[in-house]
């Protein structure tokens, strides 16, 4: 990693990714993987460790980047006792997770960012706008956020990234996942999540055995 060769190989990796998902080509924050080294590995509770360097550059070069894992603010969303749900569905692009559920959640945006604002904030920015973006959630809906924790895992495309854990409390169920025929979402009453289990995709099970289960 690091050598001529290497970045030889991830430029071409990040031209063959932005042609086949422009998605990537956004530029996005993370964090070196050298300065998570107090972040234990499985899920743990928010200790105030993300006071580090930040850094930004385009997803195609960050993607199957051992040197960097990007933040993902991950969102329990709840109403009373029911929880919302992303279902994905064939024209997502996240190929290996269609079929499952799971939360909603993304990379948070160079736009999220405001100078001299502490990383937390701009994370924060970063996951109400994923909110609206794929399920419509609006501030004025939302009476409660909390950073529950954090996920660290190294079991596939978990590798790169660094899941942060938030739960909400909306005051409506009249929300909807916003893309057509890529997600759909769906309310699972908390008495009936264990039956969907097999179905949640790796994160959701994490959130679930750590937060929801004990609930």
């Amino acid at each position: 990693v690091g050598s001529l060769e290497w970045m030889l190989i991830n430029n071409l990796k990040a031209i063959f990714l932005e042609r086949n998902k422009p998605s990537t080509r956004e530029v996005i924050i993370t964090f070196k993987e050298e300065d998570l080294a107090n972040v234990p590995l499985g899920f743990s509770r928010y200790e105030n460790n993300l006071n580090m360097e930040v850094y930004q550059e385009r997803r195609s070069l960050l993607e199957y980047n051992p040197v960097y894992r990007h933040p993902i603010p991950y969102v329990i969303v709840k109403n009373k006792d029911k929880y919302f749900f992303i279902l994905r569905e064939a024209g997502s692009g996240e190929t290996m997770l269609i079929g499952k559920k799971g939360m909603v959640g993304g990379h948070v945006s160079i736009e999220d960012i405001k100078k001299d604002e502490n990383i937390e904030h701009s994370i924060i920015r970063g996951l109400y706008r994923e909110l609206e973006e794929e399920a419509g959630i609006t501030d004025d809906m939302i009476s409660n956020i909390e950073l529950r924790g954090l996920i660290k895992s190294n079991e596939g495309v978990d590798r790169y990234h660094l899941g942060l854990i938030y739960e909400i409390e909306i005051n409506t169920t009249d929300i909807k996942a916003e893309e057509e025929g890529v997600l759909t979402g769906i309310w699972i009453d908390k008495e009936d999540l264990s039956s969907h289990y097999n179905s949640f995709e790796s994160w959701a099970k994490i959130v679930y055995d750590h937060i929801l289960q004990s609930k």
